[in-house]
């Protein structure tokens, strides 16, 4: 197998991997309910969520030196991202329907995290990629409107927004550099 493809399949494994924390942490979020002395439990919720994709997904563009700090800067932007895609979502526009709100936010949020990324990491920052964070934080963000009786918890549309984020950061990333 190429580097490349050992490089993707990478990629696609750690955002598997922060899709797999989501599920870990709403199968937790009802248990730590429970505990009636936890403020602020639902943006705590969303701030880890964002900061696990972060870490998952932004992190590994971060280089040196500092790649630490980098590092934890990229979950921060990530972890405040996504806060704000939500926040968009619930509060947003009024008359606005759920898909272009999901879209919306779902396309701002991924080209929000790949301008962290070019920012923080540093890594380039060109035309094509933002087009594609666009893209593909759009048709990710259109997902979470897919209404799917076994899926109550959004999965569908986490899954697909990180793993089209993901794709969109490798692939926009990898154009910048050649």
């Amino acid at each position: 197998m190429s580097t490349f493809h050992d490089a993707l399949a990478f990629r696609l494994l750690l955002a598997s991997v922060s899709i797999i924390a989501y599920v870990v942490l709403v199968q937790l979020s009802p248990h730590i309910e429970a505990i009636d002395d936890v403020p602020y439990l639902n943006t705590a919720f969303h701030l880890v969520v964002g900061a696990t994709f972060g870490a998952f997904v932004m992190v590994p563009f971060a280089r040196a030196p500092r790649r630490l700090l980098r590092s934890l800067l990229l979950a921060g932007a990530a972890a405040g991202i996504y806060y704000a895609a939500i926040r968009f979502v619930v509060d947003g526009p009024p008359g606005l329907d759920a898909l272009a709100s999901f879209a919306i936010a779902g396309a701002g949020a991924a080209l929000l995290c790949g301008i962290a990324v070019a920012v923080i990491a540093p890594q380039s920052f060109t035309l094509p990629l933002g087009a594609l964070l666009l893209v593909a934080g759009a048709v990710g963000g259109a997902a979470f409107d897919v209404k799917v009786s076994y899926d109550p918890n959004l999965l569908l549309g986490h899954a697909a927004w990180q793993l089209l984020t993901c794709l969109a950061l490798f692939f926009g990333s990898r154009s910048a550099s050649t």
